[in-house]
């Protein structure tokens, strides 16, 4: 307590000084007992102001007395603060399990819905979610065998029925890509070029090449002509598409002219085999190993690792082929074959990939339930199969 003499109130003795400074503790029950005692009223050395009489230094005490308290209380919670942020770098967060009494509930737990005020999957829909996945996969599974069945059963009769089977997968697939065009705006003139990719096949019949190119050349002359003649909007895009749309997929034609050739079924076999076990090996292991995209923008799902895998399964696949003698072909053919099927096959799917990308679209179609559309089936066989025919040209097997 100061020894400088503050005002007194008349007829009270004090020896407390109104411009004291404040006392030197950080809360106001943390005083020593002494100098509680001097402060109570009565206390020994002060005096008991008069009811509703006011010491001068009162309020600037209390104003100083709450500032000591603040800055205290504002330092004590900066060092809890501090504590805890220590304890949270140090020791494991544990995040226990909520649980409450909830009438009407047989569990204690509350649901994630309770928590989180967001909907919760029930298992109905769980349940839906995995029928559908079942139901996709068996329809993947009956269109896979039926489409293999048609094409190895009209392979091995041979004939008009192989001519008509690759036919009709070739206006199917062009079909697919019109009404995909149609949908982006586009209005091909589908009759001509569906007229030339059946012209295409049907003609491949006779064993000629230049009957494919001749089919397809007349669809476009008539495509020329037709819009020279009629008035129509954005003819020349029409045209374009129409024109490229049928030459595209008239490639396919050259497997009648190989199913024409004495050992047409094994030719065809060993082509789409080394074809497929490119696409499985590319698949699984660019799904078990694929880190480095091999083209982000046009497939961007496809990786480099994808790619080794196939290569490999495809030569090798190629090179145990040619040691059966079915399909009487030599180990340099077969791996020849391989390397065509390993550099064409991926620019036949990205050239469709292409396409897709510009027209906004998945799948070309879904006439093949799980499997999309035939122009999706057979995108790298419309470059492997005139290369493959054009091999076995050259080899004398046809």
């Amino acid at each position: 307590m100061s020894d400088v003499e503050s005002p007194r109130l008349p007829g009270i003795e004090s020896d407390s000084s109104a411009d004291s400074p404040p006392p030197a503790f950080s809360r106001p029950w943390e005083q020593p007992l002494d100098q509680l005692d001097e402060d109570a009223p009565g206390g020994e050395g002060e005096s008991v102001a008069e009811e509703g009489e006011e010491e001068p230094g009162d309020e600037e005490e209390r104003a100083i007395s709450e500032q000591v308290y603040l800055s205290a209380t504002t330092a004590e919670y900066r060092d809890l603060a501090e504590e805890v942020a220590r304890s949270a770098q140090t020791e494991p967060l544990n995040r226990p399990a909520v649980a409450a009494s909830m009438a009407g509930v047989g569990s204690g737990l509350v649901d994630f819905e309770d928590v989180t005020g967001l909907k919760g999957v029930s298992e109905e829909e769980i349940e839906h979610v995995e029928q559908a996945a079942t139901s996709d996969l068996t329809m993947r599974i009956i269109s896979a065998v039926v489409l293999v069945g048609l094409f190895l059963g009209t392979l091995v009769m041979g004939g008009w029925l192989f001519t008509l089977f690759v036919t009709l997968v070739m206006v199917v697939a062009l079909g697919e890509f019109y009404s995909t065009l149609r949908r982006d705006g586009f209005v091909p003139l589908a009759l001509f070029g569906l007229l030339g990719v059946a012209g295409a096949g049907l003609s491949a019949h006779g064993g000629s090449p230049s009957a494919i190119a001749v089919s397809v050349v007349l669809s476009a002359l008539a495509v020329i002509l037709f819009v020279s003649v009629v008035s129509r909007r954005r003819a020349l895009d029409n045209a374009a598409v129409t024109v490229m749309g049928a030459a595209w997929v008239a490639l396919l034609a050259f497997a009648v002219i190989i199913g024409r050739s004495e050992s047409a079924v094994s030719l065809i076999l060993l082509v789409v085999l080394v074809s497929a076990f490119f696409d499985i090996g590319s698949y699984f292991v660019g799904r078990a190993f694929g880190r480095t995209p091999l083209s982000p923008v046009l497939s961007p799902r496809k990786t480099w690792e994808g790619l080794i895998g196939g290569v490999v399964a495809a030569t090798g696949v190629a090179a145990i082929l040619s040691t059966v003698d079915f399909f009487a072909i030599s180990m340099g053919q077969a791996l020849v074959l391989a390397l065509l099927v390993v550099t064409l096959a991926p620019l036949g799917d990205a050239a469709e990939s292409m396409i897709k990308r510009v027209l906004g679209v998945k799948d070309m179609g879904n006439v093949l339930p799980g499997h999309g559309g035939m122009l999706d089936r057979i995108d790298s066989l419309l470059f492997v199969i005139p290369a493959a025919y054009v091999l076995f040209f050259v080899a004398g097997l046809l």
